[in-house]
């Protein structure tokens, strides 16, 4: 069956909060929930829950895509093990998306850069930078961990920052001229944004290698690190 009439599965454990979405391509449903540190005791059961409630069967899914991270090692180690063993038990392709990539997509129609956030515990965040060029986003830095109250020290124009950021963070960024807070809903990872990332590669046939893909961690309080590039579909 084509790509075209078959499901996409995306799996988000990146953080605490987890998030599933099926997309044909056409309609997407997702589904968040706050798994806290039992990400291994309620993925499965979610994404059971998911195909129930759309009447969808795992027989109909075609490609599953996962977040890679950076994110929390127990998270990004259960999504990882879930999407690898139902593409090696179904025959399926696997197709990884950077974590911070799926938060700067929606953000397509801003003519300003993006710093793309997620939380690494202890008061500091790690982030990159994004500039929408060509019709996708280009990140512009490698991989950046941060105290939270550093985040928008060393920007130099007006940037979009967006992601999990706690209440008082996002408030007291706002009152920074160079600092464009987005909405809780626009700031925040969403699975469905994940699965039409993944869905373009897939329809392109740019898939990842079951035996090499690998999480990219949070941890320690390193400044920078690398990460894989966002492919040309990110937008």
């Amino acid at each position: 069956m084509p790509a075209e009439d078959r499901l996409l599965l995306a799996i988000d454990t990146s953080t605490e909060v987890a998030g599933l979405a099926l997309y044909d391509g056409a309609t997407v449903s997702e589904l968040t929930w706050n798994a806290g540190r039992n990400q291994t005791a309620s993925l499965l059961t979610q994404i059971r829950h998911l195909l129930d409630i759309n009447g969808r069967d795992l027989t109909e899914v075609g490609a599953v895509a996962v977040a890679i991270g950076p994110g929390t090692f127990n998270g990004l180690r259960v999504g990882m093990s879930v999407a690898k063993g139902l593409c090696y038990g179904l025959g399926l392709p696997l197709i990884g998306i950077g974590t911070l990539d799926t938060i700067a997509y929606p953000h397509v129609r801003s003519r300003h850069p993006i710093r793309a956030v997620v939380p690494a515990g202890r008061g500091r965040v790690v982030y990159a930078d994004y500039r929408y060029r060509n019709g996708r986003w280009v990140r512009l830095s490698d991989l950046r961990n941060e105290r939270m109250d550093q985040l928008a020290d060393e920007l130099v124009e007006k940037t979009i920052i967006a992601g999990e950021l706690p209440a008082e963070l996002a408030a007291r960024l706002e009152e920074s001229p160079l600092v464009i807070v987005p909405p809780p809903a626009l700031r925040v990872r969403r699975p469905a944004y994940l699965a039409e990332v993944a869905h373009r590669r897939w329809l392109e046939g740019d898939t990842d290698p079951l035996e090499t893909l690998e999480p990219v961690y949070v941890h320690g309080s390193a400044s920078t690190a690398a990460a894989p590039e966002p492919r040309a579909s990110t937008g």
